[in-house]
């Protein structure tokens, strides 16, 4: 791809939702400009799950080569962030009561932060 690329992983302090899907709250990613893509990216989820970014859906994803799902949330981050995964297993109560890391089934969720200029500069 070349460009600068960053990636933040999403692996710990997820939440059970009430619906027993899980939430991951995070903030903006510092230095963005309006040279800079942000995709949400999510591996090895199986088929397509329904992801809700601050309570919306954000419909379908593109699946790329390497079977992740992708969805440019750029326009939609906002200072402060909550990612909703929906159910993929019975609800069951917290071991810690709180927050853990998101289990396996779900696969990696991932930020990719792409420095557009330079991409095009590559």
């Amino acid at each position: 791809m070349g460009g600068d690329v960053h990636v933040i992983t999403l692996t710990a302090v997820w939440e059970r939702s009430l619906e027993g899907g899980w939430l991951r709250s995070f903030g903006l990613p510092s230095g963005l400009g309006s040279g800079h893509r942000v995709q949400l990216l999510l591996a090895g989820a199986g088929e397509e799950p329904n992801v809700r970014l601050n309570g919306c859906p954000l419909g379908a994803a593109v699946r790329g080569a390497d079977g992740r799902y992708a969805w440019d949330v750029t326009a939609r981050l906002q200072r402060r962030n909550t990612l909703e995964l929906p159910a993929k297993e019975p609800a069951l109560p917290s071991a810690t009561g709180g927050r853990e890391p998101l289990p396996a089934v779900y696969g990696e969720v991932s930020l990719e932060i792409v420095d557009l200029s330079q991409v095009n500069n590559a």
